[in-house]
């Protein structure tokens, strides 16, 4: 079983020796922010791939795409698609690996007058202890009022357990129920 896969050719990697089951975290995250217009109004993707992996699980919200574009380790990120103005936002990506993506996004959509700005995301990848650049005292503190992450990968997200602004969610109903 593979959750929320980053691009579907990755599945071809176990060349034929497995099947692989490819399911999603966002239905658990759904039940955990409620219905559309309840908590949050609409959500942003932070690129294309994004939007096209994940749009399909969002029907009543508002679609935001913004467009990235890396040079060595900064990220441009505009906003290319929708309207935030006096909207409660959350940026929905499969992987954070330094947050810096998440963290531009976050920006671009306050500055485009987002109310609140959240994040999700199915893995919690951080490399080299990036997670503590989002809690007070961080360089990227406050932009992303709330850090939804998947016990996906426990080693990172056991760490991060009672952490503001970071709210872990577990899977492993999600995983029971698929089996």
């Amino acid at each position: 079983m593979i959750y929320d896969i980053h691009t579907l050719q990755n599945r071809f990697y176990l060349y034929g020796h497995a099947l692989a089951s490819l399911h999603s975290t966002i239905p658990l995250f759904l039940k955990h922010i409620g219905k559309p217009k309840e908590n949050v109004d609409a959500v942003a993707f932070p690129d294309e791939g994004a939007m096209k992996r994940f749009k399909d699980h969002f029907h009543g919200f508002d679609l935001v795409v913004c467009a990235k574009v890396r040079d060595g380790d900064t990220r441009k990120v505009t906003l290319q698609e929708g309207n935030v103005e006096n909207l409660r936002v959350i940026v929905v990506d499969d992987l954070v690996r330094s947050g810096g993506t998440l963290y531009e996004c976050a920006k671009v959509l306050k500055q485009h007058g987002a109310v609140n700005v959240f994040a999700f995301c199915a893995h919690a990848g951080f490399n080299q202890e990036n997670w503590k650049q989002f809690i007070n005292g961080g360089k990227k503190f406050g932009v992303i009022e709330k850090f939804y992450l998947t016990n996906s990968v426990p080693t990172v997200t056991q760490k991060l357990i009672g952490i503001e602004p970071f709210v872990i969610l577990d899977i492993t109903e999600s995983i029971l129920t698929d089996l």
